[in-house]
């Protein structure tokens, strides 16, 4: 792949068997641009040419992507295609249906490795200027990040299995195995709403004395954003009914490096825990 730091623009590709759309998607991205960089737009009128537009530009960040083209499940197809055949994980797919009854959101998510889901009518030029704006920041840091394998893995498959969890109890098991996988710490416990009694899930022996546990007020008042305590770091994820804390125990103090690759860990479950409410 092509330096993503060095390349002059961030590559969009739109797909899509509707020329209205590519036309509407380029007028709400004109002037789109990201850190000083600007943006190009590649075409695909099907997923075959989106498969040759892949192969010569193995540097997209971000793919548009329909659904219903020369077949009803072509787009769900070319999605399986970058990710198992092409052995792509980094670019953002963000999956866009005029025709929601063809691919449910929740089994969508569950099924196929995309990023985000967005039904055609309620996409306005805003929400789509947004959506793409937070998917190429989210390219460069995950590219950024490349030598962190273990970030990586623990980010790679969090949205499908966060949507598959049957329950909460599962759902809060997903959540903390994948904090853990960063093999950044020793212990770490997950609670919903407030850090009192047993954790809703647990990994390790050790859960962190009260001196630790009555700060994660700072937590609260960052959500998203790692807080060190006493040896620990504490994170509150945003979610629109509740709020999941948790606490891990470092093997050692955090570098600057390391500490971007929780909060980075955070920001992606905090939005994939608003998506998949149980």
């Amino acid at each position: 792949m092509a330096d993503a730091e060095t390349e002059a623009v961030w590559k969009i590709l739109v797909v899509d068997d509707e020329p209205a759309i590519h036309q509407v998607t380029k007028l709400a991205l004109r002037n789109f641009s990201v850190e000083g960089r600007s943006s190009q737009l590649i075409s695909a009128m099907s997923s075959a040419d989106a498969k040759e537009q892949l192969e010569r530009h193995p540097d997209i960040a971000v793919i548009l992507l329909d659904v219903v083209m020369e077949s009803e499940r072509a787009g769900l197809d070319l999605v399986k295609h970058i990710r198992e055949v092409a052995k792509n994980s980094l670019v953002r797919i963000i999956l866009r249906t005029g025709q929601p009854g063809q691919a449910p959101e929740r089994s969508v998510m569950v099924e196929y490795d995309i990023n985000d889901y967005k039904e055609k009518t309620e996409l306005t030029a805003a929400k789509l200027f947004t959506a793409v704006m937070s998917s190429v920041r989210n390219f460069k840091q995950i590219y950024a990040m490349g030598h962190s394998r273990a970030g990586l893995e623990a980010m790679g498959h969090l949205n499908r299995e966060m949507f598959a969890a049957a329950d909460k109890a599962a759902l809060a098991e997903c959540l903390l195995r994948h904090f853990m996988q960063l093999q950044l710490f020793k212990c770490g416990s997950l609670w919903w709403n407030s850090p009192q009694g047993a954790p809703a899930a647990q990994q390790g022996e050790t859960t962190p004395p009260d001196s630790v546990t009555a700060q994660f007020s700072r937590a609260q008042a960052a959500p998203g954003l790692a807080q060190a305590v006493e040896g620990y770091q504490l994170l509150a994820l945003p979610h629109e009914q509740e709020l999941c804390l948790l606490s891990l125990q470092e093997n050692s103090a955090l570098s600057e490096a390391e500490l971007y690759v929780l909060n980075l860990l955070a920001d992606s479950a905090g939005a994939a825990l608003t998506r998949c409410s149980l």
